[in-house]
Protein backbone atom coordinates (compact mmCIF):
# COMPACT_ATOMS: atom_id res chain seq x y z
CA UNK A 1 0.00 0.00 0.00
CA UNK A 2 1.52 3.37 -0.38
CA UNK A 3 1.86 6.44 1.56
CA UNK A 4 -1.23 8.23 0.00
CA UNK A 5 -3.45 5.18 0.61
CA UNK A 6 -2.53 4.26 4.27
CA UNK A 7 -2.91 8.11 5.00
CA UNK A 8 -6.67 8.46 3.27
CA UNK A 9 -7.41 5.44 4.86
CA UNK A 10 -5.58 6.48 8.49
CA UNK A 11 -8.26 9.47 8.28
CA UNK A 12 -11.27 7.61 6.86
CA UNK A 13 -11.46 5.17 9.65
CA UNK A 14 -10.94 8.02 12.12
CA UNK A 15 -13.43 10.12 10.35
CA UNK A 16 -15.87 6.60 10.89
CA UNK A 17 -14.49 6.75 14.65
CA UNK A 18 -12.68 3.44 14.08
CA UNK A 19 -9.57 4.80 16.58
CA UNK A 20 -8.73 0.77 16.81
CA UNK A 21 -8.39 0.75 12.98
CA UNK A 22 -6.60 3.45 12.87
CA UNK A 23 -3.98 2.47 15.15
CA UNK A 24 -3.78 -0.49 12.99
CA UNK A 25 -2.02 1.26 10.30
CA UNK A 26 0.77 2.90 12.97
CA UNK A 27 3.76 1.22 13.52
CA UNK A 28 4.26 0.11 16.96
CA UNK A 29 7.04 2.28 17.56
CA UNK A 30 5.76 5.27 16.20
CA UNK A 31 6.07 8.45 17.51
CA UNK A 32 3.74 11.74 17.59
CA UNK A 33 3.81 14.92 17.97
CA UNK A 34 1.00 17.38 18.59
CA UNK A 35 2.86 20.93 18.60
CA UNK A 36 -0.42 23.04 19.26
CA UNK A 37 -0.90 21.17 22.81
CA UNK A 38 2.94 20.77 23.41
CA UNK A 39 2.65 16.78 23.40
CA UNK A 40 5.24 14.43 22.09
CA UNK A 41 5.25 10.49 22.78
CA UNK A 42 4.36 7.47 21.33
CA UNK A 43 1.42 7.37 18.81
CA UNK A 44 -0.45 4.48 19.83
CA UNK A 45 -0.16 5.81 24.02
CA UNK A 46 -0.35 9.81 23.45
CA UNK A 47 -1.89 9.92 19.66
CA UNK A 48 -4.27 7.14 20.57
CA UNK A 49 -5.72 9.09 24.06
CA UNK A 50 -6.05 12.37 21.65
CA UNK A 51 -7.72 10.76 18.58
CA UNK A 52 -10.12 9.22 21.21
CA UNK A 53 -10.82 12.25 23.09
CA UNK A 54 -11.68 13.52 19.63
CA UNK A 55 -14.23 10.95 18.55
CA UNK A 56 -15.64 10.97 21.77
CA UNK A 57 -16.55 15.01 22.04
CA UNK A 58 -17.51 15.27 18.45
CA UNK A 59 -19.75 12.32 17.53
CA UNK A 60 -21.10 13.58 14.18
CA UNK A 61 -17.01 13.99 13.70
CA UNK A 62 -16.58 14.38 10.13
CA UNK A 63 -12.71 14.16 8.40
CA UNK A 64 -12.43 15.32 4.80
CA UNK A 65 -8.90 15.79 3.47
CA UNK A 66 -8.61 18.49 1.29
CA UNK A 67 -5.14 18.81 0.18
CA UNK A 68 -2.64 15.50 0.47
CA UNK A 69 0.85 14.93 -1.62
CA UNK A 70 3.58 12.24 -0.63
CA UNK A 71 7.18 13.54 -0.59
CA UNK A 72 9.80 11.01 -2.29
CA UNK A 73 10.98 10.25 1.30
CA UNK A 74 7.32 8.78 1.77
CA UNK A 75 5.98 11.73 4.09
CA UNK A 76 2.65 12.40 3.55
CA UNK A 77 1.92 16.27 3.88
CA UNK A 78 -1.99 16.61 4.46
CA UNK A 79 -4.24 19.07 5.01
CA UNK A 80 -7.83 18.05 6.75
CA UNK A 81 -10.79 20.30 8.60
CA UNK A 82 -12.76 18.73 10.58
CA UNK A 83 -16.45 19.24 11.59
CA UNK A 84 -18.77 18.01 13.83
CA UNK A 85 -21.08 19.57 17.18
CA UNK A 86 -19.15 19.14 20.25
CA UNK A 87 -20.97 16.60 22.98
CA UNK A 88 -18.82 16.33 25.24
CA UNK A 89 -15.59 17.78 26.81
CA UNK A 90 -12.58 18.02 25.07
CA UNK A 91 -9.68 19.53 25.87
CA UNK A 92 -10.50 20.94 29.19
CA UNK A 93 -13.50 22.94 27.31
CA UNK A 94 -16.74 22.33 28.79
CA UNK A 95 -19.12 21.22 26.08
CA UNK A 96 -21.69 23.81 24.74
CA UNK A 97 -22.91 21.52 22.25
CA UNK A 98 -20.80 24.51 19.25
CA UNK A 99 -19.84 23.31 16.07
CA UNK A 100 -16.67 22.91 14.80
CA UNK A 101 -14.51 23.51 11.67
CA UNK A 102 -11.07 23.51 11.83
CA UNK A 103 -8.25 23.25 9.81
CA UNK A 104 -5.17 21.18 10.76
CA UNK A 105 -2.17 20.26 8.72
CA UNK A 106 -0.80 16.86 9.64
CA UNK A 107 2.54 15.51 8.58
CA UNK A 108 2.83 11.48 8.55
CA UNK A 109 5.67 9.64 7.65
CA UNK A 110 5.70 6.09 5.95
CA UNK A 111 7.83 3.47 6.31
CA UNK A 112 9.06 0.06 3.99
CA UNK A 113 6.79 -1.76 6.20
CA UNK A 114 3.45 0.60 4.95
CA UNK A 115 2.84 1.29 8.26
CA UNK A 116 2.85 4.75 9.78
CA UNK A 117 6.19 5.62 11.71
CA UNK A 118 6.28 9.42 12.60
CA UNK A 119 3.36 12.23 13.29
CA UNK A 120 3.09 15.35 13.56
CA UNK A 121 -0.18 17.72 13.68
CA UNK A 122 -0.67 21.79 13.53
CA UNK A 123 -3.59 23.57 13.99
CA UNK A 124 -4.76 26.97 15.60
CA UNK A 125 -5.35 26.36 19.33
CA UNK A 126 -6.88 30.18 19.19
CA UNK A 127 -9.39 29.27 16.08
CA UNK A 128 -10.31 26.14 18.06
CA UNK A 129 -11.10 28.23 21.01
CA UNK A 130 -13.13 31.14 19.39
CA UNK A 131 -15.41 27.98 17.69
CA UNK A 132 -16.13 26.66 20.84
CA UNK A 133 -17.15 29.89 22.81
CA UNK A 134 -14.09 29.74 25.11
CA UNK A 135 -13.81 33.46 26.26
CA UNK A 136 -10.89 33.43 28.10
CA UNK A 137 -6.98 31.88 27.36
CA UNK A 138 -5.61 32.21 30.41
CA UNK A 139 -8.26 30.37 32.12
CA UNK A 140 -9.73 28.07 29.56
CA UNK A 141 -13.83 28.00 31.24
CA UNK A 142 -17.03 28.92 29.67
CA UNK A 143 -18.83 32.50 30.25
CA UNK A 144 -22.05 33.49 29.51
Amino acid sequence: MSAEDVTRQFFSRISNHDVTGAMDLVAPDASVRLVPLNIEGRMRAEGRAFLESLVEAFPDLYIRVRRLFVTTESVAAVEITIDGTQGGDFLGIVNQEKHLDLDLAWLLRVGPSGLIEDVQAYWCRNQLYRRLAVKRLDQISITA
